[in-house]
C-alpha cells in the first residue's frame, strides 16, 4: 500500500491513537476508508508491540 502513517514516539499517545482508530473503524461506512483505517492500525499495533518488547 503507498500509505505512509506517521507513529508517535511516545508511547501514550501511541495507545490513543490505536484506541481511535479502532473506534474509526467501528465507525466507517466506505470500504475504502475501512482499508485504510485498518492498515494504519496495524502499523501501530506492530510499533506498541515493539514498544512493549512484544508483550
Amino acid at each position: 500500500m503507498g500509505l505512509q502513517v506517521e507513529i508517535p514516539k511516545d508511547k501514550s499517545k501511541l495507545q490513543r491513537q490505536i484506541e481511535a482508530l479502532e473506534w474509526q473503524l467501528a465507525q466507517d461506512v466506505r470500504s475504502e476508508d475501512r482499508v485504510i483505517h485498518q492498515y494504519a492500525l496495524e502499523q501501530l499495533r506492530q510499533q506498541l508491540s515493539g514498544v512493549d518488547g512484544g508483550k
